[in-house]
């Protein structure tokens, strides 16, 4: 009676899920033609049972042929596990390659300290050495245009990292997952790139940005961009930049470099505020293991021909897009009264009509000459010179340079990749790299002269003297002062009178009359500064004729 059933041939199709699906689907339909032939049920509960076996049997063996790997699988599993090992056992210490500083901050000594004073102002000098130590996990990219830096971007974790660009490593990649960080986005910021090379990841990211500026941006969702600045006055290169925020090293070869530079004068003050704005962050998500970011066929060989332990293996593990400002000034007039980098973050971070107006910012503003490079903002880099005349108005206005419309993110103004953090493939530790720099420094604080009071008295029993205050420059009298400069004031007999020169003043004299049938010298000094207490007593030494003075005080 079997014979009568047309025979089916199982077979085994080289793709081991579709040849599952095939047995069982044949089973199946061998069962189903049974029970339309066969009438008696005993026959019809076997070959249930029949076909039931057969099946728990094909599904057994397509599972256990889907979990054990073939001898090329195999082959690339223990050349992972090699590969993984061989990692592992690398033996560097990451601190002394990148420089790590154990101590960080700034230390120092003072060397020498002066004043003097000229012209109503005295100036008060220190020399100072000083030690800055700093680390950094975050790297500035003062040049995108390079191509190195990338999320997941695969780079050797040597001391060629210091320089802020590090040297690929040249290995065929297994697909990298990365995560777009933009608000609404949900999984939709989730990507994988089978090939993670410069162009494959940038045009997965703008797939990225597209999906949210058309899908997600239009349900009212906004980036609001997170902004930092560091301000500083310039000693010396290494110091100008480690105070800014970064290391000068980072930016050769780029249109930042200059901006860098610094040449010690006598005639001339330079200040910078280096100005970040992040609009979103790309990150990869950690390796399972150190082995997995490299392609199947890459054999320990490969490896240990680009790895060991003085290039141990990195990954880039964040990037950070937006923009970069960066704004120099040169004050042609050295300004000792007013701090430059207060005078420049006054100017570049202050909103007009949200701070007090500084009347010596803007005398410093003014006088000077201000450069500014940007990166991001519909530029790559773009640079341009404003004067202290043109800050606030107008299109390239400083304002407009930092609140303009490129302080924004939008379809037209994506961000530069603006800077990035590192991580070992090893143990996923953070790259730290350490700088450290000593300088001598020189800072002068100049204030008006402040004056002692003059006390005049008159120990005439009968006669009348006149007191006149005479004085160079210094600052106008408070209005409700008795005496004016330059006039004589009298002082009766037995009464006395104190005289406070204003701040500023110098060549300070004075002249003092007594009245004996008119008026007759009696004082006509010039005190210069009036630097103590200074006393006159006029007295009849001897008889009403008779006048002297002294310099003795009551008091």
């Amino acid at each position: 009676m079997l014979s009568s059933y047309p025979v089916h041939t199982l077979s085994i199709l080289k793709n081991r899920f579709e040849g599952c699906m095939t047995l069982i689907s044949s089973l199946l339909n061998l069962k189903n033609q049974i029970i339309m032939k066969t009438t008696q049920s005993h026959f019809k509960a076997g070959m249930y049972i029949l076909v039931f076996s057969l099946a728990l049997i094909i599904v057994a063996s397509c599972s256990k042929e889907s979990t054990e790997p073939g001898p090329e699988q195999g082959e690339e599993q223990e050349e992972s596990e090699d590969i993984k090992t061989y990692l592992n056992n690398l033996s560097y210490n990451p601190d002394e390659m990148l420089n790590v500083q154990s101590d960080t901050g700034t230390s120092s000594e003072n060397l020498d300290s002066s004043a003097g004073t000229a012209a109503g102002i005295t100036v008060n000098c220190s020399t100072d050495s000083y030690n800055i130590r700093s680390n950094f996990e975050n790297v500035a990219i003062f040049d995108p245009g390079l191509g190195v830096i990338y999320p997941g971007a695969l780079v050797k974790g040597n001391s060629g990292m210091l320089d802020g660009v590090p040297e690929p490593l040249q290995v065929p990649r297994a697909p990298a997952k990365l995560r777009v960080l933009l608000p609404g986005i949900g999984s939709g910021g989730n990507v994988t790139v089978d090939n993670p090379s410069f162009t494959n990841v940038d045009a997965s990211i703008d797939e990225v940005l597209e999906y949210w500026n058309s899908e997600i941006a239009t349900q009212g969702y906004e980036i609001d961009s997170d902004a930092y600045f560091e301000s500083t006055t310039a000693y010396s290169s290494q110091q100008f930049s480690l105070d800014l925020g970064v290391s000068a090293e980072w930016s050769k070869g780029s249109s930042f470099e200059g901006q860098f530079q610094y040449g010690t004068s006598t005639t001339s003050n330079t200040a910078a505020v280096l100005y970040r704005q992040v609009f979103y962050d790309v990150i990869m998500e950690s390796p399972a293991s150190p082995a997995s970011v490299f392609a199947d066929d890459v054999s320990l060989a490969d490896i240990e021909s680009v790895i060991n332990a003085g290039t141990p293996p990195a990954y880039v593990s964040s990037v950070s897009y937006g923009r970069i400002i960066m704004i120099r000034l040169e004050a042609e007039e050295i300004i000792t009264t007013v701090n430059l980098a207060a005078a420049l973050e006054y100017a570049a971070v202050s909103k007009k009509g949200e701070v007090d107006v500084n009347s010596d910012y803007e005398e410093v503003l003014e006088k000077s000459t201000i450069s500014v490079v940007t990166i991001g903002g519909n530029a790559e880099v773009a640079s341009q010179v404003i004067t202290g005349t043109s800050l606030e108005e107008g299109p390239g206005s400083l304002n407009d340079v930092i609140g303009g419309e490129n302080a924004l993110y939008s379809r037209d103004n994506p961000g530069a990749p603006i800077a990035y953090t590192i991580k070992y493939l090893k143990d996923d530790k953070i790259a730290k790299m350490g700088y450290s720099t000593d300088y001598t420094a020189t800072t002068c604080s100049a204030e008006d002269y402040f004056h002692d009071k003059i006390k005049v008295i008159n120990d005439f029993d009968v006669k009348n003297i006149r007191v006149k205050i005479n004085y160079d420059g210094g600052s106008d009298l408070p209005a409700d002062t008795e005496w004016q400069k330059g006039e004589f004031i009298t002082i009766k007999d037995e009464t006395e009178m104190e005289f406070q020169v204003p701040p500023g003043a110098y060549n300070v004299d004075v002249t003092i009359d007594y009245y004996n049938f008119g008026w007759n010298d009696l004082v006509d000094e010039e005190l210069g500064y009036v630097g103590s207490k200074k006393c006159y007593r006029a007295y009849n030494p001897s008889g009403f004729e008779n006048s002297a003075y002294d310099n003795n005080c009551k008091d």
